[in-house]
């Protein structure tokens, strides 16, 4: 089943097989996993509008924040999702993924309408100056050490260090996109590659230890579609490691359009266990 297809059939709800490779140690990987449940909220979204007549419109994504309950392993998988309300601007949405009657990941998204506002400030955070990502060579997908899920998405990293390498610093920041671009860029592949990198903070690690993200918060600044980003293109990425003490590391990230245009703000919660 392709990247496509599994969104396509999330959207549906109910079972879906997710593809050998979407895996990031002996779990799925939790950008597919976000991306899935996404899927599933949009697609309830349009079977309301559609039950009731309405215009089949799912308003812009403004957050979504998952909790990684437990790992799942590639295979069949059951997406639900369901509508907790529907404002006159905002949409409120839960989803939950579960595998062997277990539940293995949950989420809650706010997707919200336009509103006339008087107060407008512009992000404090400009893109960094990455330089072309043409010119840094992608980590490759290699068997057994890197990644499954690399198979799929592109890294290249542009400043902090390899993980387990020992760093003093633990900032990160690169270009990423999918290996294989979509026919449309929506906000379900911006969820996956916002995910793609490993936590920041390992890279201060001299050693081989797990880490993982228990829980993460996407906010998205600007809208996400086909009509402003291009199916092929390179995401900046910078990750800031706010703290980190007693094996919980806590880090905020931000992705820009190759344009320089913020389009989110990631946030995680990740425990390490070194």
């Amino acid at each position: 089943m392709s990247l496509t297809s599994m969104l396509e059939s999330a959207a549906h709800g109910g079972t879906v097989e997710v593809e050998e490779g979407w895996t990031q140690g002996r779990a799925i990987y939790g950008g597919l996993t976000g991306a899935l449940m996404l899927s599933a909220m949009k697609g309830k979204l349009r079977d309301l509008a559609g039950s009731t007549g309405s215009p089949v419109v799912v308003p812009p994504l403004r957050s979504l924040t998952v909790s990684f309950v437990g790992p799942a392993a590639t295979g069949p998988v059951d997406v639900e999702a369901e509508v907790l309300r529907v404002g006159s601007n905002v949409i409120q949405c839960q989803a939950t993924v579960r595998q062997s009657d277990a539940i293995v990941a949950t989420a809650l998204a706010a997707f919200g309408r336009h509103r006339e506002s008087s107060i407008s400030v512009p992000p404090a955070h400009p893109m960094l100056d990455l330089g072309d990502p043409a010119a840094v060579e992608p980590f490759p997908y290699i068997k057994g050490l890197t990644p499954e899920f690399y198979r799929f998405v592109e890294l290249r990293q542009v400043g902090g260090q390899m993980p387990f390498s020992g760093a003093e610093a633990a900032d990160l920041s690169g270009w990423t996109a999918l290996r294989e671009a979509p026919e449309r860029f929506e906000e379900e592949h911006l969820v996956l590659l916002t995910d793609a990198w490993p936590p920041a903070p390992i890279q201060m690690l001299d050693g081989f230890a797990p880490g993982s993200s228990l829980t993460w918060t996407i906010e998205l600044i600007a809208e996400v579609g086909p009509d402003v980003v291009p199916a092929d293109a390179n995401l900046a990425y910078a990750a800031t490691t706010d703290a980190a003490r007693g094996g919980y590391a806590h880090t905020h990230a931000m992705v820009w359009r190759p344009d320089g245009e913020l389009l989110a703000i990631s946030r995680q919660t990740i425990t390490i266990f070194g």
